[in-house]
């Protein structure tokens, strides 16, 4: 009987295995759901309250003017500085990147340096022991 009884306990283990492993995926699949749903729900209540804060700010959308030459003007003016100040930051960037890359090759080089009178030092100790 025990043969048997080891048997039936094997199956019976892999059996509840492979059902925690299929509970485990579902599992899984139901909180992506889940989460995939509310993040949709608070993007769209962001969007919202988004609308409701320009119309209390700026009035509805009927109510509000066409946009003059000065708004359109005032608005070029600003996309113009925020360009440059991305334009800026960028060149910034590079740069930056430029002087680490600077400071790279100047300590490759001296530590190249470095390697070659160390060799140059451990020959010539070489030398003088041989005498």
């Amino acid at each position: 009987m025990g043969l048997f009884d080891k048997l039936k306990e094997r199956v019976t283990d892999k059996l509840v295995e492979r059902a925690a492993k299929a509970a485990a995926k579902q599992s899984a699949n139901a909180a992506k759901a889940v989460a995939k749903k509310g993040a949709e729900v608070a993007f769209q209540a962001a969007k919202d309250a988004g609308k409701r804060l320009e119309g209390a700010l700026f009035g509805d959308d009927e109510d509000r003017p066409p946009d003059s030459e000065e708004v359109r003007a005032e608005k070029k003016k600003k996309e113009d500085e925020v360009g440059e100040r991305l334009r800026a930051a960028d060149r910034r960037v590079k740069d930056r990147e430029a002087e680490d890359r600077r400071r790279a090759e100047q300590e490759a080089a001296r530590a190249r340096t470095e390697k070659e009178v160390d060799d140059e030092l451990a020959a010539l100790k070489k030398k003088l022991d041989r005498r």
